[in-house]
């Protein structure tokens, strides 16, 4: 007898309202599908009745309220006809909340703590496009959004380096991408549809090997596993830092080059460049552990053809094709 899978049903209604927030025209139906999307998700991270686990949903579910509760009092100004500046400003600080960005970041790295790894991908990417399209729809040429980006990049490569736990070490570098997703925002094109789908991918594959061999901190690497499983987790690790010529390193090339254009914001890409450099170090170091400090199989045993190693890494190599479209 198959046994019902309610994490698999909350799932499916998670992507339907989601769907739901992009085939929206009017802002009350984005707000309902926010919530429905809320609604969901608490009973989807909730796993067990742990008083940990509690903690962490009562977490996400207060600042996700509190984030509704602001986009909900800046679409009634809206009907005062209300300085339109202002009220965009509301929204933008809405999606940031619900976002997890700096300066409304800290619910998001002790909340995602130690957390399931599939849950941990799924919030941290498909959580993300809700409030991501809204985003897009409001982004305005003002000199608060490159502040924004220099927080966000900063705390996300800074905050990020002296972790031992890998969830957060996954959660500032979310962090870390979405000031290079904005950037992509302020250029009022595709571009950050484009940048998120290669971040999704990469994510979820690296989730996924991570909840495959149970690893959760740093020195869970110097473990003897096979070198092809080491050879994908390091090469999702160093696609995500954007180390060229990966595909982590053609997006943010793509959006460097766009940004350029705009002389005020030169001063902001320097930092982010810096900042992404940093986050590129704390990979590196983990690759390095796993690759060097704890290899202990033969380096020229005779290649097994295993399918799914060459099916990941031919995904991870062919990934910026999806730019060129």
């Amino acid at each position: 007898m198959l046994k019902f899978n309610k994490k698999k049903m909350f799932l499916v209604l998670m992507m339907l309202s989601t769907l739901m927030v992009l085939c929206s025209t009017k802002w009350l139906s984005m707000w309902l599908g926010m919530e429905i999307n809320l609604m969901v998700t608490i009973p989807f991270i909730f796993q067990n009745k742990s008083k940990e686990l509690s903690e962490k949903v009562m977490t996400y579910f207060l600042t996700q309220v509190m984030a509704s509760i602001l986009m909900l009092t800046a679409m009634l100004t809206m009907m005062m006809s209300f300085n339109i500046l202002i009220i965009k400003m509301m929204l933008t600080f809405s999606m940031m909340i619900k976002l997890g960005m700096p300066p409304f970041h800290m619910w998001m790295p002790e909340m995602l703590n130690k957390i399931n790894w599939w849950t941990l991908g799924i919030l941290i990417t498909m959580q993300k496009i809700n409030p991501l399209m809204i985003m897009s729809q409001i982004m305005e040429n003002n000199l608060v959004m490159p502040m924004i980006m220099i927080m966000s990049s900063s705390v996300g490569s800074l905050a990020g380096i002296n972790q031992l736990v890998l969830s957060k070490i996954m959660v500032y570098s979310s962090i870390n991408h979405l000031s290079w997703i904005t950037m992509c925002m302020m250029m009022m094109n595709t571009l950050w549809i484009k940048y998120f789908i290669i971040y999704s991918m990469i994510t979820l594959t690296l989730c996924s090997l991570f909840n495959m061999k149970m690893i959760f901190y740093i020195n869970q690497f110097n473990m003897n596993t096979n070198i092809y499983m080491k050879l994908m987790i390091v090469g999702l690790m160093l696609n995500l830092g954007g180390l060229p010529p990966l595909p982590g390193f053609f997006i943010k090339w793509l959006t460097l080059e766009s940004m350029m254009k705009f002389n005020y914001l030169y001063f902001t890409l320097i930092i982010m460049l810096f900042c992404s450099m940093v986050t590129l170090i704390f990979y590196m170091r983990l690759s390095y552990n796993m690759m060097m400090l704890s290899n202990m199989s033969q380096k020229f045993n005779k290649m097994i053809t295993k399918m799914k190693f060459y099916m990941i890494m031919f995904l991870n190599m062919m990934l910026p094709l999806i730019i060129f479209i």
